[in-house]
C-alpha cells in the first residue's frame, strides 16, 4: 500500500538556476528558420488605457483600425489590447462621445500606450495623444495581460499565473477539471468572468477553466477587489477574460502526450457588423509517465477530446451606441484516471458548457450605461460501470445587468448597478432546486479635491425566502505625482457568499443549516511609476471571514461545515516593465500569504505561503521569444497527526520562440513551445500526479 509523504514545511524554492539553464538551452537549440524576412514594425503587440488629461480612466471608446479592418472598444477600465500583423502604415480613427476625434497612425500609438482625450462638450469632435504623459493606472486592475502573435500555444494556466497570488488546482492531466484560487482562499471565492458572462457554476461555486478552449481566450485582467461590484461571492476578486478581436486565421498543434489540436476562425464584416466565427477541435491521449513516493508507473483513461464553436458581432450602431454579442460551446470528453493509489481505467465524464451573453451600451456626455444579458447552461454525465454508479447533472441560469455611470460637475461621480439572476438545477445528486437573487448598489464618488476621490459603496443582496442583506464599503484614493508615487489607495468593504447547491442538499452530506459566508476586506494599495524602469503595484489586503465553508471528512463522506472564523492576510508586489524601442517586456510578481483557522489555529488546507513567477518577451525582427518561471510553496492538503499532508513546492519553467513570415496572401507563424521544462514530478492536488516535461509545435496561418 502505498503511503502519503508527511513533513513540515520547506523552506527553500526549487533549483533556480538548474532550470534556468535547460530554458536557454531548449532555446538555443531550437532550429533557425530557413527564410530570413525583414524587420516588420506594425508585427507588434498592441495595448493600453484610454483616459483623460488628468489620467482618469474614459471606458467604452472605439478604436476603428481603417486598413485592417479592425474595430476594438475598451472596456470599462480603459483598457485595450490587441495582437496580430498590422497593415503597414495604418491609421486608427478614435471615437467617444464628450471628447475630441481623431485619426493617429498605429506606430504612434504603440510608441505612447495611453491615449488621452481632450474633452470637446460643444462640438464633440476629436482626440488628442500627450507625447509624455504619466498614466494613473486604475487601482482597482492588478494584472493584466494578452496572448502575443507567438504565444498561440499558451495554456490558461501560464497566462493566469501572471496573476500576484494565484495558485492553479488541477485533477492531473488534460483530462481533470482545472480551477484556480486566490491568496490561499477556495476556488469558489474567486469569480471567473468571459465576456461579462459568470462560468461559475451555481452547484459547487467553482470555474472550471477546463472547459474554456485554449484558442478561445486572447486576454485577462484580475480586480482583487472592487467595491462597485455588487454581485455576491467575489471574495477573494474577479478574474475577467476576453476573446479579444481574433483575424481570420487557421492554427494546427501537435505535441507530447498525444496532443493533436486546431481552430479556424473567420473574421468578416457583415452590414457593418464584425463579425468572427470559430470553431475548433482538441485531442490529447492524456496517458503519461510519473514517480510518485519514489515508484514509476504510468497514468492511464487520460484522454481528452474537446469540440467547440464560437461567434462574435461588434457593431457601433450609432456614434454614441454599441452592441456586442458572445457565444461559445464547448463538449468535453474525457476520461477519468482516478487517485493515484486507486487508479480507474474504465470510468468516463461527458461534460458541456454553452455560454450566451449580448451587451446594448450607450454613451453620453455625462457618463455611460450598458445593459447586459447572460445565458449560462452546462451539463454533466459521469459513468463507473465497476461501482455501476451514473450520475447526471444540468444548470441553467440567467442574468440581467444594467450599469449606469455618469458624472454631475466635477466634484460628483455616480455609478449605479442592478443584478437580476435565476439559477436552476436538476441532478440526481441533489435534486432539483431553484435560486432567484437580486443585487443592486449605489456608489458615489466624491471629489473633494485634486489630490482625494472618496466612495461610499451601498449594497443590497436579496433572495426570496433565503437572505436580506445590507453591506457597505469605503475607499479614498489619491492620484499623486510625489516623485515615482503616482496613486494611494485604501478601502474597507463586506462580502458575503451563500452556499451553493453541493454544499446545501448533495447526497450524501449536503447541509441545508450552513450559514453564509461573511467576509470583511481591508485593502492598501500604491503605484510607483519608475519611467523607463516600469511600474510597480503592491498592495497590502486583509480579509476576515466569519461561517467559512470547507468540506472535511466526516465518518465514511465528506459534509460541509461552517468554520467559525478565519483570517487571511497577503503582501503582494507586481512590477511591469514595456520597453518598445527595445523590443522588450517583462513582469515579476512576489506575494506572501498569511491564513489561519482560529478554530483549529492552523494554517487553512491548499494554502501557500508564497506565490511568484517572473517572465520576459523579446521581439527582435519577426522573432518572439518568451520565458515564464511560475512558483508556488508547499500547502496543507490534509490535516493529520502528528503531522499535515503536506503537497511539495513546484517551480515550473515554460518556454517558446515564434517567428512570423510576411507574405502578400497574409502572415504565417511558427510557435516552438515546451512546459515543464526541468521534468519536474509535482501535484497540485495530493494523489493526482501532473504530467513532466512536454513540447508542442504550432502554425498559424492569418489574414
Amino acid at each position: 500500500m502505498m503511503r502519503l509523504r508527511i513533513r513540515t514545511h520547506s523552506k527553500i524554492s526549487p533549483n533556480l538556476r538548474r532550470g534556468f539553464f535547460y530554458a536557454l538551452s531548449a532555446i538555443a537549440l531550437l532550429p533557425s528558420p530557413v527564410l530570413s524576412t525583414e524587420s516588420n514594425p506594425n508585427s507588434l503587440f498592441l495595448q493600453g488605457q484610454t483616459l483623460d488629461l488628468n489620467g482618469q480612466i474614459i471606458p467604452y471608446v472605439s478604436l476603428i483600425f481603417q486598413e485592417s479592418e479592425i474595430f476594438l472598444l475598451s472596456d470599462e477600465y480603459g483598457r485595450f489590447s490587441y495582437s496580430s500583423t498590422f497593415a503597414k502604415n495604418d491609421s486608427v480613427f478614435i471615437q467617444r462621445i464628450g471628447y475630441k476625434n481623431e485619426t493617429l497612425p498605429v506606430d504612434e500609438i504603440f510608441r505612447q500606450r495611453n491615449i488621452h482625450l481632450t474633452p470637446d462638450i460643444l462640438m464633440m469632435e476629436s482626440v488628442e495623444v500627450e507625447a509624455d504623459a504619466r498614466s494613473n493606472q486604475n487601482l482597482a486592475v492588478l494584472g493584466h495581460h494578452a496572448k502575443t502573435q507567438g504565444s498561440a500555444a499558451t495554456d490558461h494556466k501560464n497566462m493566469l499565473a501572471r496573476i500576484p497570488g494565484i495558485s492553479i488546482k488541477s485533477y492531473g492531466g488534460p483530462a481533470g477539471i482545472s480551477t484556480l484560487s486566490m491568496d490561499g482562499g477556495p476556488s469558489s471565492h474567486t469569480l471567473v468572468m468571459v465576456n461579462g458572462i459568470d462560468i461559475s457554476s451555481a452547484q459547487n461555486g467553482e470555474a472550471d477553466l477546463s472547459q474554456l478552449p485554449l484558442p478561445f481566450i486572447e486576454s485577462m485582467s484580475y480586480i482583487p477587489y472592487d467595491i462597485t461590484q455588487s454581485g455576491a461571492g467575489g471574495i477573494d476578486g474577479v478574474v475577467k477574460l476576453e476573446t479579444g478581436d481574433q483575424r481570420t486565421h487557421f492554427n494546427l498543434s501537435q505535441g507530447s502526450f498525444g496532443h493533436l489540436a486546431y481552430d479556424f476562425n473567420l473574421k468578416k464584416e457583415i452590414s457593418g457588423f464584425w463579425t468572427s466565427v470559430q470553431v475548433g477541435q482538441r485531442k490529447e491521449d492524456g496517458n503519461y509517465p510519473f514517480t510518485w513516493d519514489n515508484t514509476p508507473a504510468t497514468r492511464k483513461n487520460n484522454g481528452l477530446e474537446q469540440n467547440f464553436a464560437a461567434l462574435s458581432l461588434r457593431k457601433m450602431l450609432r456614434s454614441d451606441v454599441y452592441l456586442q454579442a458572445t457565444s461559445m460551446s464547448s463538449y468535453q470528453s474525457r476520461g477519468v484516471a482516478g487517485l493515484r493509489w486507486s487508479p480507474d481505467n474504465i470510468s468516463h465524464r461527458s461534460d458541456q458548457l454553452t455560454l450566451l451573453g449580448s451587451t446594448l451600451g450607450w454613451i453620453r456626455q455625462q457618463g455611460s450605461s450598458h445593459l447586459h444579458f447572460a445565458y449560462r447552461h452546462s451539463k454533466e454525465q459521469y459513468n463507473n460501470p465497476y461501482l455501476n454508479v451514473r450520475s447526471d447533472h444540468r444548470l441553467w441560469g440567467y442574468q440581467i445587468n444594467l450599469v449606469d455611470q455618469r458624472q454631475f460637475g466635477s466634484r460628483l461621480e455616480m455609478s449605479s448597478k442592478l443584478y437580476l439572476n435565476q439559477d436552476n438545477i436538476n441532478s440526481n445528486s441533489t435534486g432539483n432546486h431553484a435560486r432567484s437573487t437580486l443585487s443592486a448598489s449605489l456608489a458615489p464618488t466624491l471629489n473633494l479635491h485634486e489630490l482625494l476621490r472618496i466612495t461610499p459603496t451601498y449594497k443590497l443582496h436579496y433572495s426570496p425566502d433565503l437572505y436580506e442583506e445590507f453591506l457597505n464599503d469605503l475607499q479614498a484614493s489619491l492620484p499623486l505625482q510625489w516623485g515615482p508615487l503616482s496613486q494611494l489607495a485604501i478601502s474597507w468593504g463586506e462580502v458575503f457568499k451563500y452556499p451553493t447547491f453541493n454544499d446545501q442538499y448533495w447526497e450524501p452530506g449536503g447541509n441545508p443549516n450552513l450559514k453564509p459566508e461573511e467576509t470583511g476586506i481591508t485593502t492598501l494599495q500604491s503605484s510607483f511609476d519608475l519611467s523607463n524602469f516600469g511600474i510597480v503595484h503592491l498592495q497590502w489586503q486583509r480579509k476576515e471571514s466569519t461561517n467559512l465553508i470547507q468540506w472535511m471528512p466526516v465518518l465514511s463522506y465528506w459534509q460541509p461545515g461552517n468554520v467559525k472564523s478565519a483570517t487571511r492576510e497577503s503582501r503582494k508586489a507586481l512590477w511591469q516593465l514595456v520597453l518598445p524601442e527595445r523590443d522588450i517586456s517583462a513582469f515579476a510578481h512576489y506575494t506572501l500569504i498569511k491564513t489561519l483557522d482560529h478554530e483549529m489555529n492552523l494554517p487553512l488546507r491548499y494554502a501557500p505561503e508564497r506565490t511568484s513567477a517572473w517572465g520576459f518577451t523579446w521581439t527582435p525582427s519577426n522573432f518572439e521569444i518568451n520565458l515564464q518561471y511560475n512558483y508556488v510553496s508547499d500547502r496543507i492538503s490534509m490535516y493529520g497527526y502528528p503531522e499535515d499532508v503536506i503537497i511539495d513546492a513546484t517551480g515550473l519553467w515554460t518556454g517558446s520562440i515564434a517567428h512570423t513570415w510576411d507574405g502578400k496572401l497574409g502572415h504565417l507563424t511558427l510557435v516552438i513551445s515546451a512546459d515543464n521544462l526541468e521534468d519536474t514530478s509535482y501535484e497540485t492536488i495530493k494523489g493526482y500526479p501532473e504530467p513532466g516535461r512536454s513540447y508542442r509545435i504550432s502554425t498559424k496561418f492569418s489574414k
